[in-house]
């Protein structure tokens, strides 16, 4: 029920579906008065939405604490990517198909692996592990592009069937204490918008980790033509609206 709510979530807080639903109502409402008003509001969030410097500022405050990261000096035997980062495995170019920026996140772990900073990577719930719609699992195309970078079975563990941070944090701990790992030794790589309620959720299950913070977002310092509206900056407002909220209903829940 959870997952399902989360997911209705993602899709009523999108700053786009309050533009289309403002404007909707607007159409149908037959007081004069209330349909200027609503016109005047989805206007109003149609612009503050679009601004591109907006954007880029709360982006940067949201992530700063991250800015000045250095690769750890200490050595973890587990680096834990977070799931999420792709849509999926395409078999036809034998690349994952990563979403947004958020590839950076098993980037970054190959990094900390070739640097010698951790010994293994797990990556927990994402789809470009998941089964293909021939029922032959994606897992061993992964595994495949992956030892293309040195990075063998071997020093992969794969957890399948996670899907929400919550389900990352409680399924990536009950394998890697299965396999006796320790969370003083484990290392949680996400993006630096999520790190915060990601390491939250491994905590309320006793494992306080060391984070990772990837795709980090600079001070901006926009030009003045850049303050224009624009497109992309209304749909790229979702993934720091979804960590806002989710980080309050996860605290409300108690996760």
């Amino acid at each position: 029920m959870f997952f399902v709510v989360s997911k209705i979530l993602k899709i009523v807080l999108l700053p786009m579906t309050w533009v289309v639903l403002l404007f909707v109502l607007a159409y149908f409402v037959k007081n004069k008065k209330w349909r200027r008003g609503l016109f005047i509001a989805a206007l109003a969030v149609l612009l503050v939405f679009t601004d591109k410097p907006l954007l880029q500022w709360a982006q940067y405050m949201t992530t700063r604490q991250y800015s000045h990261q250095k690769l750890p000096k200490q050595h973890y035997d587990v680096a834990i990517v977070m799931g999420g980062f792709s849509s999926g495995f395409d078999t036809a170019t034998m690349q994952p198909c990563f979403i947004d920026d958020r590839g950076s996140r098993l980037w970054e772990a190959i990094r900390l692996y070739e640097s010698g900073v951790c010994e293994k990577i797990m990556i927990s719930g994402d789809a470009t592990i998941s089964k293909s719609h021939d029922s032959i699992g994606t897992a061993q195309h992964l595994k495949t592009y992956l030892s293309d970078f040195g990075i063998h079975d071997d020093n992969l563990i794969l957890e399948y069937y996670a899907r929400n941070t919550r389900e990352n944090a409680t399924l990536s701990i009950a394998m890697l204490d299965s396999l006796g790992y320790k969370p003083e030794k484990c290392l949680l790589v996400t993006s630096a918008t999520h790190l915060k309620r990601s390491l939250a959720c491994f905590e309320t299950e006793g494992w306080t980790l060391d984070g990772y913070a990837t795709n980090i977002y600079r001070k901006p310092h926009p030009k003045p033509y850049q303050f224009l509206p624009q497109w992309k900056p209304l749909t790229d407002w979702k993934e720091l609206i979804n960590e806002w909220v989710g980080s309050v209903v996860y605290k409300i829940v108690g996760y």
